[in-house]
């Protein structure tokens, strides 16, 4: 389901693939624990491009880990493409939080992007 590559020392990608729900949430957050270990301050891709679905039980996950990162002074940055993902994040008012970026490169250099509707 994840898997984390690192960009550099500085900046850690986590690649999501499939669905994010209830069931696959924990392993989300194992990735994203992984991804932040050891790097101080944590710079923290997460690449949801290839998801196909995903509900409320993984901002959680993305919660807590970006939460984990700020308190460290580092960042974690989202990239998603799929518009379903922009509507869950808008319903819970979590696009602040979670301004979208439209490629791990854009993420990683904070070249963040509007919304696809």
């Amino acid at each position: 389901m994840a898997t984390i590559a690192d960009l550099s020392r500085e900046c850690r990608t986590v690649r999501v693939t499939g669905e994010l729900d209830l069931l696959t949430a924990p392993g989300l957050a194992s990735a994203l624990a992984r991804a932040r270990r050891g790097a101080q301050p944590p710079y923290v891709v997460v690449d949801l491009s290839d998801v196909t679905f995903m509900d409320c039980g993984a901002l959680g996950a993305l919660c807590e880990a970006r939460t984990d990162c700020l308190e460290r002074g580092g960042w974690l940055r989202v990239v998603y493409t799929r518009r379903v993902i922009g509507l869950l994040l808008r319903a819970v008012g979590l696009t602040a939080a979670f301004p979208r970026y439209a490629t791990v490169e854009a993420a990683r250099l904070g070249w963040y992007s509007a919304v696809p509707r």
